[in-house]
């Protein structure tokens, strides 16, 4: 593997993940995903987060990383909820199926409490995107009409 490469080993006790959560190193906090890896979410729908997404996990300011490590501490797994929060903001769909910002706010609750995070670790950051998600939410619905990706550059037709 890659020394710019990380595979996590994430908890699945229901099985409800496809795919290795393998993530490739792109500049000074970004990683790639370097697979296709889909969930199914409680009520049933599939997700999927494609090969080449960029995420930062969880966007916690530098100064927090010490107790709050982006992509998560080892035991609670909140960076990778993060990532389908990310590729769901960006997207506003499942599947080619449009959302709402709600919709995946309870999602990221979800993969969050799924995962294993503690229930008011999870709560909290549900709380904060609730709070402050809109400004993202409303920036990446412009940016996908104006067909740039989610680090500024003009996305692939």
């Amino acid at each position: 593997m890659n020394t710019n490469a990380i595979l996590l080993k994430v908890p699945d006790p229901e099985g409800r993940f496809d795919g290795a959560f393998r993530f490739e190193y792109v500049n000074g906090r970004d990683w790639a995903v370097a697979g296709d890896i889909s969930y199914r979410t409680q009520a049933g729908p599939v997700s999927t987060v494609r090969a080449g997404f960029t995420t930062d996990f969880a966007t916690i300011p530098p100064f927090l990383w010490p107790f709050m490590p982006p992509a998560g501490d080892g035991r609670n797994f909140y960076g990778l909820a993060a990532l389908w929060h990310d590729w769901l903001y960006w997207h506003g769909a499942v599947e080619g199926r449009p959302i709402t910002r709600a919709y995946a706010d309870s999602i990221f609750l979800e993969l969050m409490l799924y995962l294993g995070v503690s229930r008011p670790l999870a709560r909290l950051m549900w709380a904060a995107v609730r709070s402050f998600g809109w400004y993202l939410w409303r920036k990446y619905r412009r940016h996908n009409e104006n067909r740039i990706d989610p680090v500024g550059r003009p996305a692939a037709l």
